[in-house]
């Protein structure tokens, strides 16, 4: 009776469906050795009434099927199921990813990108007479401020 019961309430947890499945066939196993077979459209519908909403899909097609499938069967459409729903997991958690603009690459992407503007800003194509280290021009020294040299006209 204690087999018989645990049978009937099984629950998946956090168990693959394999795990899921061979926990129910062993105690199937257990309870045909002992003498209390059980037919195998019970262990289809112990195993589908048990699982989790996220196979409610495949849970369908299977009670819907005529004949009932073999357990076997239901357990390699399980399967699959599960296997297909962790791809699309998988699927969203990298784009998720590369979405995410707080991603390193991106932030030293940024960055360098800032930095790039900036020495432009400050050396590049300006002219003038200014070379990387400020110096050059007028008065050789460092003037941003206008009124005050530094930046050649062109």
């Amino acid at each position: 009776m204690e087999l018989d019961d645990e049978l009937r309430n099984i629950t998946i947890g956090d168990s693959t469906i394999m795990e899921y499945c061979t926990r129910i066939k062993s105690i199937s196993d257990l309870l045909t050795n002992i003498g209390s077979p059980v037919p195998e459209r019970n262990l289809v519908i112990y195993t589908i009434n048990s699982l989790s909403p996220k196979y409610a899909h495949v849970i369908t097609t299977i009670r819907h099927q005529k004949p009932l499938p073999t357990f076997l069967e239901m357990r390699s459409m399980l399967t699959l199921e599960e296997r297909s729903l962790l791809k699309d997991h998988t699927r969203l958690l990298q784009a998720t990813h590369q979405d995410n603009t707080s991603s390193p690459a991106v932030l030293n992407s940024e960055h360098q990108n800032q930095q790039q503007n900036q020495q432009f800003n400050t050396y590049g194509n300006r002219g003038g007479g200014r070379n990387h280290h400020g110096r050059g021009g007028r008065g050789g020294g460092w003037h941003g401020r206008s009124g005050g040299g530094g930046y050649a006209r062109g």
